[in-house]
């Protein structure tokens, strides 16, 4: 589902407003404690996008392009991308990596294959332009 930067600005809102209400110490792989890592719970998962329309609708939002330190925030830059996660994302024991990608060696091959063929449309998009604009240049000096 793709998002704008308003509503992942609202999803950061949204992640702060959550944790500033749970002030006790949480269990370490609680919803609430997942949330600081920018793991959405699916627990909560629905009080949590009402969270993010409410705070919509309550703030302006710039549509600006985030910010680096906007999309390292609260896992944002995956939830931004999730077909760059090459597994599915699973909890785990670790205090210092609460998260771990669970995946194969097909979903590698299926996310590194996406990017290199997305940046050789993209290589290959941008030389024809080059091409064309040197072709149309040669012919306004030919006339």
């Amino acid at each position: 589902m793709l998002h704008n930067p308003k509503y992942f600005r609202a999803r950061i809102s949204a992640i702060h407003h959550f944790i500033s209400q749970s002030s006790e110490i949480k269990e370490k792989n609680s919803p609430h404690e997942l949330l600081k890592y920018g793991v959405i719970h699916p627990s909560i998962s629905n009080e949590f996008e009402k969270q993010v329309s409410k705070t919509i609708t309550d703030y302006t939002f710039s549509e600006l392009p985030l910010t680096f330190t906007e999309k390292t925030s609260f896992n944002t830059w995956f939830a931004m991308h999730p077909e760059k996660i090459a597994g599915e994302e699973i909890i785990t024991t670790s205090r210092e990596f609460p998260i771990s990608i669970k995946g194969t060696k097909e979903d590698i091959i299926r996310v590194i294959g996406k990017t290199v063929a997305k940046e050789n449309n993209t290589n290959r998009i941008r030389i024809a332009k080059a091409k064309s604009i040197a072709k149309i240049k040669l012919l306004k000096l030919l006339k």
